[in-house]
């Protein structure tokens, strides 16, 4: 695997939407929704010396899920799909990107700092520090989807939630460790 910063992942899905283009036409539109670093990378939620080496996938059209392995795009993340918000698809947003069939989107701000804290990895950490750094977090938001306990709550066990809890409680007072 390559490490790539912005033009990587623009790049790829531009490779992306040139096949879907060439396999299906005109005729129809896709979706992809993209998280984790590449979706920081591509947002710029994160400094320009961010990498990664792949582009985590959580939802595409299944028409394009045999393509994604061609361009280090991969759908694992969707095996923690559980642990999301249930509303986050009502929350997305579209990421700049002028793909002739595909349409990439992205999680809200706020859910994409959800996943950061579950996923709790020293990269997570660093990621969410930037965040804060960026002041492009709607706190009220956040704790709006986090006491709402059809969002996240009804998703966790009880010590996936105390320990994400605790870590967001952290990440509100800016105290990372």
């Amino acid at each position: 695997m390559t490490d790539f910063q912005k033009d990587g992942i623009l790049q790829r899905l531009m490779q992306l939407d040139d096949d879907a283009l060439a396999l299906f036409g005109l005729s129809q539109r896709f979706e992809i929704t993209i998280v984790g670093g590449s979706a920081l990378i591509i947002t710029r939620l994160t400094p320009d010396t961010r990498f990664t080496t792949d582009i985590d996938v959580l939802k595409a059209s299944q028409e394009l899920e045999q393509l994604l392995e061609r361009y280090d795009m991969n759908m694992s993340v969707s095996t923690f799909l559980y642990q999301y918000p249930h509303n986050w698809e009502k929350r997305r947003r579209p990421i700049p990107f002028d793909g002739q069939v595909i349409d990439v989107y992205t999680l809200s701000n706020e859910d994409l700092v959800i996943t950061k804290l579950l996923a709790w990895r020293r990269v997570d950490k660093h990621d969410l520090t930037n965040m804060l750094a960026t002041d492009c977090i709607d706190f009220d938001k956040l704790k709006s989807i986090i006491d709402d306990v059809t969002e996240l709550r009804i998703n966790l066990e009880d010590e996936e939630w105390n320990a994400f809890f605790s870590r967001y409680l952290a990440f509100e007072q800016g105290e990372l460790t």
